[in-house]
Order: C-alpha cells, then structure tokens, then sequence
C-alpha cells in the first residue's frame, strides 16, 4: 500500500475526529457556507491548517504549517468535513525564514503551495491579488477571515467547521507593514494559520493568517501579505 493511500485512510479518520466538537475557533466566528474553496489542511504529523484554492490544482496555506517539502496532506473542503476529499504535495516558499518565538512578524514569506495530485475539490478558486494590490486599501478595510481553526491545539478543542468572522485592517505594522497586515477585530486561533483574509465582500485573498500575539487567542493578529512580488512568483510558478 502507498504511503499516499496510508495517509488517505488515515486523514479520513483524524479530520473526522479533529472536525467533530463545536466550539467556536475564530473569536466571534460563525458557520460559513459562502466560501467552498476554503479548505482545512492536515499533515503527516497530525496538524491541522487552513488553507484556499486558487486554481483547480493549488491550494494556499503557511509555509509554517509543513514540516518537509514533498510532503503529502490531505484537504477537506466541507463546511462540516467528515474526512478528506483531496490529497496533494506540499512545498515552502524557499525564501520563508523561519525565527523562534511564534510572534508577529517572526516569519517571513510564510507562505506554502500544495499540488492537488488526487480527489474532489470545490469547481470555484479565490482570486490572488496584483502585485503591491494591499497598498491600494485604505486603513480599516474589513476583511473576511476564515479558518477550521482550534481553541486548544492539544485537545482540538474547537475544531468542527468552517467558520467566518469580519475583521479590519489597522495601522500599526510599522516595519513590518510591507510583509504582513496587522487585522483587528476577532482574533485567530491555533489551525486558523494559512486561512485566507479576503477583502471583504470579494474572492480577493489580500493576506493569510500566520502569527497572533497572544497564546490565548485573544489579541491581534498578522497576516502574510499575498501581493509582494515573492510570493507572488512563487505561488504563480506552480499554476502553470
């Protein structure tokens, strides 16, 4: 049996477990049925990201979420998942720089593709942004956040569907501003990372959620800009 088969049958299982309390992650957040192309990511090591599709075949999460590139994950992109509907190779940015501490602004480029190799997925994608396209909205644009995100990252708990919750853009970013957006508002929460914040009322993927400042879930958070040139080359070297 295939290490991509093993992985099959064995997502089905921890999605449906991981996805089965109902406990609201996104502080504020409520059930999303709108948005299909946002979808809950797990890893060889049972961790659980979000992510969103911007072609049939590549899906947008954070380079934080994969501990080895190549390796295999599984998607879901039921609003209720009760198991994968999709498999696929995952890849870092190679300009992600990783630094300790799990704060804001602590990662750079964090921002991974995965290659959808097999399974079902949703017939519409997120829209990315042109180059420099954040710099054009104006402080507190609000943003849709969205995310299959957990309160407690050692029991799950929180876990069970997709979920939405309207936030702003603030200033405050500093030297930061031209990496990441500083969002305010709600608050994400652990599995939330690598959901995409969306200008609000559109498919348009501004940023995606990396780091908050706050263990508890309770702070701002900041968001990896999807519009500077890096990662937008990178993401653009894997829709061909």
């Amino acid at each position: 049996m295939t290490k991509r088969r093993l992985l099959t049958l064995g997502a089905a299982a921890v999605i449906a477990g991981a996805l089965a309390t109902s406990a609201l992650a996104l502080q504020g957040g409520a059930p999303d049925s709108a948005h299909g192309y946002v979808g809950a990511m797990l890893t060889p090591d049972g961790a659980l990201c979000s992510g969103v599709l911007v072609s049939p075949t590549v899906f947008v999460t954070a380079a934080h979420c994969v501990t080895t590139d190549g390796e295999l994950v599984a998607l879901a992109f039921d609003e209720f998942p009760t198991g994968p509907s999709a498999v696929g190779l995952a890849y870092r940015d190679p300009a992600w720089v990783a630094q300790p501490g799990g704060l804001s602004h602590s990662d750079l480029n964090d921002v991974a593709v995965v290659k959808i190799v097999g399974g079902n997925v949703p017939s519409s994608y997120a829209q990315r942004p042109a180059v420099g396209y954040d710099d054009t909205l104006p402080n507190n644009q609000l943003v849709d956040n969205l995310g299959y995100g957990v309160q407690d990252a050692k029991t799950l708990s929180g876990a069970g569907f997709r979920q939405i919750v309207t936030e702003k853009i603030v200033p405050g970013g500093g030297a930061t501003g031209a990496n990441f957006l500083k969002i305010s508002g709600g608050s994400t929460c652990f599995g939330d990372s690598g959901g995409p914040n969306l200008q609000a009322g559109t498919n348009i993927v501004l940023a995606i959620n990396s780091y908050g400042a706050s263990a508890s879930c309770n702070a701002v958070s900041y968001s990896q800009r999807l519009d500077t040139q890096q990662v937008h080359d990178f993401i653009a070297g894997f829709l061909n």
